[in-house]
């Protein structure tokens, strides 16, 4: 069932099976030009409920705050997500390619960050059904009135020194000169440009994965790209002497002849010649992480945590609060000022004075 042709094929299958009162609700998001990322997590989240609900006989008119304790500790410990992936398979019998639709299972830890948006996509929807008059009260309140609530924590942001964002720089050519690695040289000018250009734009994992070779702008020998982050808001960058050579690099090799109609636009491709995904860029991330031998801290550094990098690495370098926040495409500055607990060198002062004393 096709629910809107904005919305990936995956996601029509997913939001296809939902009451027709909880589709109005993805119409509205994609009428408010919500990212697909956005939208793909809540159809997630929306999965997971109503396939509780299904297992205790419930429909959407019969949720209480009861119903939404009981999911939240179903899912406490994490839990188990089915997606649905095409594919091409030969038939067996003609030799023909063709399309075909697995279904693939994944466990999924319920991380902390995990239950926010859990709690927060369901609060949306219960508050939009409440607005279209489908239901008379929202349990979520019910809920939250009812719910302890948990301890606040402020974590400071993991991300790398100036030395280890080096070697992981590095890591991407060891890697590859390795006798048992076999991929095709444009794999590590692609994998080299996409580590360089998080670390010289902090943008984030979804508006790496949607650039499109239009998205690079070039004047002379100056080269910018234009980032479409969160709301649909454009900002346009540009890149640094290192950023600009990776990328030519890797757009004089990137293959042309193979590459699907739907995805020739696409700026980073995978090793099928398609656009790439979230899951392909945190694997190359994870890869070069290993081959780097990066301490415990950063062990499992993530591109979200090389965004922290690069706030981490201008901050310390004595920039502009404000031009950060630009840069990242923070809409609030205070977003931006969680990288000053970091960087706060009147500390480092006050602890470097301790040495007079003790």
């Amino acid at each position: 069932m096709i629910v809107s042709r904005k919305l990936p094929e995956s996601i029509n299958r997913i939001v296809g099976q939902f009451p027709e009162e909880v589709q109005d609700f993805f119409l509205e998001m994609i009428s408010a030009d919500r990212s697909k990322q956005t939208i793909a997590n809540y159809a997630y989240d929306f999965a997971l409920f109503f396939d509780f609900l299904t297992t205790r006989g419930k429909t959407i008119h019969q949720v209480d705050a009861m119903t939404l304790k009981r999911f939240f500790r179903h899912i406490e410990n994490g839990y188990e997500r089915t997606v649905h992936i095409k594919m091409k398979k030969k038939d067996p019998i003609t030799g023909e390619m063709k399309e075909v639709w697995v279904e693939r299972t994944h466990f999924r830890e319920n991380s902390r960050s995990g239950k926010q948006r859990k709690r927060a996509s369901l609060r949306s929807l219960f508050r939009f059904l409440v607005k279209s008059h489908v239901l008379d009260r929202d349990p979520m309140e019910e809920y939250e009135d009812a719910t302890l609530k948990s301890r606040a924590r402020s974590k400071v942001p993991v991300f790398l020194t100036k030395e280890e964002a080096l070697r992981l720089i590095q890591a991407v050519h060891h890697y590859h000169q390795k006798k048992n690695t076999k991929s095709p040289n444009w794999i590590e000018t692609r994998d080299l440009a996409i580590i360089l250009m998080f670390l010289n734009t902090g943008m984030r994992v979804s508006e790496l994965i949607n650039l499109n070779l239009n998205s690079i702008q070039t004047d002379g020998q100056v080269y910018r790209i234009i980032i479409i982050g969160k709301g649909g808001k454009e900002r346009m960058l540009k890149l640094n002497g290192n950023a600009m050579d990776a990328l030519k690099a890797y757009l004089e090799r990137r293959p042309k002849d193979p590459v699907p109609p739907e995805h020739q636009y696409a700026l980073f491709l995978n090793k099928n010649y398609q656009r790439i995904s979230r899951k392909g860029i945190s694997e190359i991330i994870k890869k070069y992480v290993r081959e780097a031998n990066l301490p415990p801290k950063a062990a499992n550094i993530s591109p979200h945590k090389l965004r922290h990098t690069l706030a981490t690495l201008l901050l310390s370098n004595g920039e502009n609060l404000r031009v950060v926040q630009e840069i990242l495409g923070h809409s609030s500055i205070q977003t931006t000022q969680i990288y000053t607990h970091v960087i706060n060198t009147e500390k480092d002062d006050a602890l470097d004075r301790l040495d007079r004393m003790l």
